[in-house]
Order: C-alpha cells, then structure tokens, then sequence
C-alpha cells in the first residue's frame, strides 16, 4: 500500500517539476504585444508596456514600466498614467493557451495625471468607452491594422473588469480648468480596489501615509459603485473616513498648499460618508493638538464637531451644523460654502458666548486674514456674526458684547457694538462701554495686523477718571484727578504706556471737573514768583484744587500742543499756551494766571515786592501773573514771563478772572493802586512813591 503512494507523490513532484521547468523556460514577452491591445480595448486609449518576466511564487507577470496615454481631445504633455513596476496575475493555464486572462493587476509607484476641463470634464470619464470624453466624438480615425490593434485603438472591445487592483506608494497630480486653480501634487497614496466590474459596486480602501513622527495614516474605507464613466464623480459612495495622528506639516507635503505657512500639529478624527446622486453626506469629529497656526502657539486642543452636505457636482456645501472648541472657547457655525470657486467662498453664521477674546484671536489667524496672534487684547466676549467673503479674506458683520475687554492698559467693560471685520482690522460701530469709571459712546477701531495693533479712538467721553486714562495712555501718572468729559480723535498703537504715548495723534477736546493737580501748588509758585511778602490765603498744602480745566489738546507722536488752555480755582483762574510732552512729562507753557480781587487786595500794594516787574494789576483790582512753566509735571518751573508782562504793560492790556485768555483794555495800576470800579480815568493817581515817603516821614523831593 506504502509503495503505490509514494509512486503517485514522486509522479506528482515530477509533474511540478516538469511544469515548473516549462514556465521558467516559457517565453512571456511574446505576449506583450496580445496584453497592450487588450488594455488598450478595456482603456480606451493608447498603452505602452515593458518588458514582460514570469515570477512563479506567486505566479504572475512582472511588467518592467507602463504608460497609459490621455485621450484625444486633452491637450497635456503628461500621460494619463506611468508606473514603474506592474505585477499581473493570470492563471496558468490562459498562459499555455496563449490568452493570458489578468485579474490581479498591481502597480508599483504609479503617478496618475488628472485633468478637469472648463466643461467640467475629467479626463478619466472615457476609461471604458471610446477614449473621448463623453459627447465628444474622437477626430483620429483607427490605424491599420489587425482587428485587436484596431478595436483596442479605436476603443471597442472588452470593458475592464479585475479582481483586485492595487495601487503603492502612487502620485496624483490633479489640474482643474474650471476652477482656474494651479495643478496640485498628491503623495505617497495607497489603494485597493476589490472586485472592479462595470455596472457593479466594488470595494475600496484608499490610505495615504505622510511624513512624520507618529502613525500619519489618512484612511478611506467603504463599498462604491456602480461606476458610471459619463458621471465618474457622481459614483454611489458609503465609506468611513479615518485620520490617525496626521501632522499638518506631513499632510501639506501630500497635498501642498493646502496648509498655511507656519503652521503644524496633529489631528486625529474620523467620520462617516455617504453620496446619493449629486450630494455627499459627512459627519464626523477632528482633534486637533500642539497646534501653531501661522506661528501662533495655541494652548489648548482643538476640537471640531461637523455635519454636512456637499452637491458633488455643483460643489456647494452646506454646512448644517459644525463647532470649534478650543480649551474652554467654544464656537459653533453653520451656513453655506462655496468651493467651486477659489478661494471659496462664504456665508455663515459664527456664535460663541463668553469665549475667550486670545483664543478667538489665535483660531481666526488659521484664515489668511492678516490677523496678529499676539496677546495684546484679553477678555471674554459674546457675538452672533455673518461671515461672507472669500477663506482668505473673509467679512464679518454682527453684534458682540463683553462683560470686559482689556487693551493692554486700556480697560473696557460691558462692552455692546456692532462689530465689522475685514483684513485683519475690527472696527465696533457705535460702540458703548464703560471706560476708567466713565462712560464711552463713539467708534473704536483695531488693524490686528502689526505686532503691536493700531487702534483708533473717535468717541465721546463722560465721567471718565482722568488719571487712570492718563495713566494708560501716557507717562503722566498721579498728576491729574478729577472727572474727565472729552471728544476725541485719537489714535495710537498698544503697547506699555510709554510705548503707546510714543505713537499717540490727533486731537482732544477736554473739560475736567471737580479735579486736583496733586504735587503742584499753583499759589505757592505764583507767591514766589510775584514776591508776596504776606504769603497766599489757602495756598498751603502740597496741590492745587481745579474747580475746572477745560480746552483742546493736538497730539502728534505723544507731543501735546494747546493755545487755549483754562483753569479755574477758588483763588482765581488762569490760562496757558505750549506743549505738555506725553513720554518724558516736559512742559513748555506760557501761563497767565488771575487772582481774584480778594486775594489781590490781600497780597497787593506794598506787599508786592517784584511789583510792576513780577506782576500787574486790573483795573478790576484783579492781580496778573505772567509766568513761563518748564521742567517737568513732577518737578514743574515757574520763572516770570518778561514778554508777556512788557507786552500787557505797552499795550495796557490785561486779562480777569471771567477769561483769563483774553486780554481787555485796562490801567496796569489800578487795581494795585486802590482805584475802584467806575473811577474817572482822568482822575490823578497817587504815586507809588508818594506813599514810600509818607511812611518814612519825609518829602518828596522837588
């Protein structure tokens, strides 16, 4: 019994062998000429093969090269497809017969040139049929030839039907007409394909690998089909749509430009996909982390949330419902996307409540909108806006409030405007928020773009804490107290206060109440200066009480100039004219300052000792100083204006209380000398020195 069966195995080894022997020395390149015309039948468009070698383990046909040429009517100079390397399956037997039947079909780094026309066309859309695009009849008439060359010329014969075909390590270079985008390079893409036959569905599993650190591993798996050639995009589609540690960086080296410069990190996700007719549906999740979009760090993960629908064809996408949350920043958008044109365009709806103004400010760089990633604005804030434009440029329109907004120095609180945004400047018009205890009515805008922001104040102020908006906006800092009301124009870039004093313009109009310079006692440095032997009633202590101070201030690069400046004080008033240095505190003033008659008579006659030099008199009775004030708002001068005192004297003009800016026909002696209100000006005036004489007891001297 053992001998009839070792006898059958050693027939059967014999017969392998035998077989084996005939296949290596089977000639299978004198099929290569059978196998092009039939690809070129099932194609429709000429092929052009290598050299042919049989492989036994597993058994097959390695093709050294092949070319597949684009249909007529598509003007590229690239082919449809190359390869470097084709692996053909085909069954032993089709061999022997001289009619290799392939059904396994692998290629190895294949590139595949895709081309779309203004029709909306693919050059792909001919694969099974007459090598023209549909519609289009072919204008090269069939060569001569045999009946296989001229079907597989002409594009008649068999349709392409295999059992598996695989693709490694394949390159798509994708160039849209229609959409007048420039042509595009898809990397490193993996695809198998399981039972390809026309007029049934088939499956799929389509990977991309990218560069990088982690799994970089872009998935699509699912069942399509069937494949119609007139509608090849339009393929029935139900697939699961994976992403397993993907670096934005990697994945731009696949799909180059579509992430923005500086910009990587890593995302994971998935979601579901389904097409019927012309629209796909898709839903699904994304996370994304240690994300630096346009080289801003964000701190937080990302997390998208996503429900849409895309027509196919027209390449509209609606997207039904979507969020962003990034750390404790949630937004949610819904609307419409237009992606048949570049860049695409918008229509949404974004709101967000009590998200964070930085983070906001970081996801919104992710669009070339010129948007700064600093951190120079903070805070929390609620919006419902209108996104339209293009993803580049986008406009956005809506309502925003904030419970706080802080500016670098500059605080804002319960903020309500209606909000404008495009290219990277925010414009709030009109504007309401509370400012420095105060009130702020008016139009702010922001120009994100440059690393310090620009900001423009025009805007009406009341009840406004004078030294704190001092403070924030200049070096000049518990100088002015008091309750500020002002219309400015101002405009400035965000920084420290020094910085923004350095780049603070334009004009304001201010009136303070109830204020207080602090560290300047006024009296005291008019006594000095007017020499009053008796001293000022109510000049002691070490600032000065502002009933009010009012005028206009023009600002260029943090230089405050004035020529209308007024103060009024319990002991009189004054008025002043020069500049106020926002950055160092200098001050370049010239000041008249008017006593009051009470005062005046208090201090006045002989108690002057610098009279007539120093100081000059109404005819009100009313004492004026001229002085000139220099140094700084810390450490003010005051030194006698000589000018001005010679000026009043010749002209015998002088300013009063009522408007110390103006100057009134007036006697520079009277108020000094005694005279009273209502006096004939003729009348004879006593000498000064008629009274010198009388108080020492002798006479005046002919």
């Amino acid at each position: 019994m053992r001998r009839p069966i070792v006898i059958l195995l050693a027939a059967a080894a014999a017969i392998v062998v035998v077989a084996l022997v005939a296949v290596s020395l089977f000639d299978v390149n004198k099929f290569r000429p059978r196998i092009q015309a039939e690809l070129q039948a099932k194609l429709g468009r000429p092929v052009t093969l290598g050299e042919l070698h049989l492989r036994l383990f597993p058994l097959s046909l390695r093709i050294d090269g092949l070319t597949i040429a684009q249909s007529p009517g598509w003007a590229s100079p690239r082919p449809l497809a190359t390869a470097k390397e084709v692996y053909a399956s085909a069954s032993l037997m089709s061999l022997f017969r001289g009619r290799p039947e392939i059904k396994d079909l692998t290629l190895d780094q294949p590139q595949l040139e895709l081309i779309r026309n203004q029709q909306g066309i693919w050059n792909f859309s001919s694969v099974r049929t007459d090598g023209t695009t549909p519609g289009q009849a072919s204008s090269t008439k069939p060569p001569p030839g045999n009946n296989q060359e001229v079907a597989a010329q002409s594009g008649q014969g068999t349709e392409l039907t295999l059992n598996r075909l695989k693709i490694t390590d394949g390159q798509i270079a994708v160039t849209d007409e229609r959409a007048k985008t420039p042509r595009a390079i898809y990397n490193h893409i993996d695809l198998a394909v399981s039972g390809l036959s026309p007029g049934k569905p088939f499956d799929f599993d389509l990977a991309a690998h990218v560069p990088g650190a982690g799994k970089e591993r872009l998935a699509l798996t699912g069942r399509a089909g069937p494949f119609e050639a007139a509608e090849a995009l339009m393929v029935p589609i139900t697939g699961h749509l994976s992403l397993e540690e993907v670096s934005l960086a990697g994945l731009n080296s696949v799909a180059a430009g579509a992430i923005p410069p500086n910009t990587d990190g890593t995302i994971s996700g998935e979601g579901d996909i389904s097409s019927q007719n012309e629209n796909l549906t898709s839903k699904g999740s994304l996370k994304l982390e240690k994300a630096v979009i346009r080289g801003g760090k964000i701190n937080y993960p990302a997390a998208v949330q996503y429900d849409l629908v895309m027509n196919r064809k027209t390449e509209q996408v609606q997207l039904r419902s979507g969020s962003v949350k990034l750390g404790p920043t949630e937004v949610s958008v819904s609307g419409a996307i237009n992606s048949a044109v570049k860049p695409a365009a918008l229509n949404l709806r974004v709101t967000t409540a009590n998200a964070s103004i930085t983070e906001l400010a970081r996801l919104a760089s992710a669009f070339d909108s010129g948007s700064s990633s600093g951190d120079q604005v903070k805070g929390s804030i609620s919006a419902d806006l209108m996104v339209t434009g293009t993803a580049n440029a986008p406009q956005v329109k809506g309502n925003i409030s904030a419970p706080s907004v802080q500016a670098q120095s500059v605080a804002l609180s319960n903020v309500h405007a209606m909000c404008n945004m495009s290219n990277g400047v925010i414009v709030l018009s009109p504007l309401t928020a509370g400012i420095f205890g105060g009130q702020e009515n008016g139009t702010v805008s922001l120009d994100t773009k440059p690393a310090r922001p620009l900001c423009s104040v025009n805007a009406r102020l009341s009840g406004v804490d004078t030294n704190a908006l001092l403070s924030a906006l200049s070096s000049v800092k518990d100088t002015l107290y008091g309750s500020l009301a002002a219309d400015s124009n101002l405009s400035f870039a965000l920084g420290s206060n020094v910085e923004t004093a350095r780049t603070l313009s334009g004009v304001l109009n201010f009136n303070v109440t109830n204020g207080r310079l602090k560290n300047i006692n006024i009296l005291n440095e008019l006594s000095r200066v007017g020499k009053f032997v008796s001293g000022t009633p109510g000049a002691g202590g070490a600032g000065t009480a502002l009933q009010k101070l009012s005028g206009a201030l023009n600002i260029k690069d943090g230089v405050a100039t004035t020529n209308n400046l007024i103060a009024t004080m319990n002991e009189g008033s004054l008025s002043a004219a020069g500049s106020l240095n926002l950055v160092n505190q200098g001050l370049n003033l010239h000041m008249t300052a008017v006593l009051s008659k009470g005062i005046s008579s208090v201090v006045g006659g002989s108690s002057i000792g610098g009279f007539l030099n120093t100081a000059l008199a109404n005819n009100q009775g009313e004492l004026v100083l001229p002085v000139l004030v220099t140094g700084t708002t810390d450490h003010p001068v005051f030194t006698p204006d000589a000018a001005a005192i010679a000026k009043m004297k010749l002209n015998h003009l002088l300013p009063t209380t009522g408007d110390p800016s103006k100057l009134t026909v007036g006697s520079v002696l009277g108020g000094i000398l005694g005279q009273q209100p209502g006096q004939q000006k003729n009348q004879k005036q006593p000498s000064p020195l008629d009274s010198l004489f009388k108080q020492l007891g002798k006479k005046k001297p002919q």
